[in-house]
């Protein structure tokens, strides 16, 4: 291409880009946390009996359709939902399972500032093998100043053992 065709091109460009707000060079700055499923936390595999066989599955479930709105103004309120969906296994019993699940409120990549462990019930209607459920969480922050210093995210999976984080890892 061109020198002049280059030209041309990044003209066209900015003028576009331009046109999408009154002041192309305006910063906005958010203070919403990230959020993600942690790796190998957002599937758990319930087996019933010593193996570990696809036959003594009692169940599977996974945390699916992270969603999350912000709300900024004399407080950041930040509210995320998301889906559990369980399937039953060959070796399921009874017409219900309660799943824990943790969320994490990470600051700078390393820093847990706050965890809390909470628990879902999810109730399997007769003749499916299939439940599900939605669940909300809403993270404040009162201090806009810390918010504007950190960045933080938020983190969600299955509250697992060592074990099942280690079959999610191998499988």
């Amino acid at each position: 291409m061109s020198f002049v065709k280059k030209i041309a091109v990044v003209g066209l460009l900015s003028a576009s880009l331009a046109g999408c707000t009154d002041n192309p060079l305006e910063f906005v700055q958010i203070n919403c946390p990230a959020v993600a499923i942690v790796s190998n936390t957002g599937t758990v595999t319930h087996f019933e009996g010593a193996e570990r066989n696809v036959e003594d599955v009692a169940y599977n479930a996974t945390i699916s359709r992270v969603r999350s709105s912000c709300l900024q103004e004399d407080i950041i309120r930040f509210d995320v939902a998301f889906n559990i969906n369980a399937e039953k296994g060959p070796k399921f019993e009874g017409d219900s399972i309660t799943l824990p699940y943790y969320v994490v409120l990470l600051r700078d990549n390393h820093l847990i500032t706050a965890k809390q462990i909470y628990q879902t019930t999810l109730n399997f209607t007769p003749g499916s093998k299939h439940a599900s459920t939605t669940e909300t969480i809403v993270q404040t922050f009162d201090n806009l100043d810390i918010a504007r210093r950190y960045d933080y995210e938020l983190l969600i999976g299955f509250q697992l053992s060592a074990e099942d984080v280690a079959y999610n890892a191998l499988r």
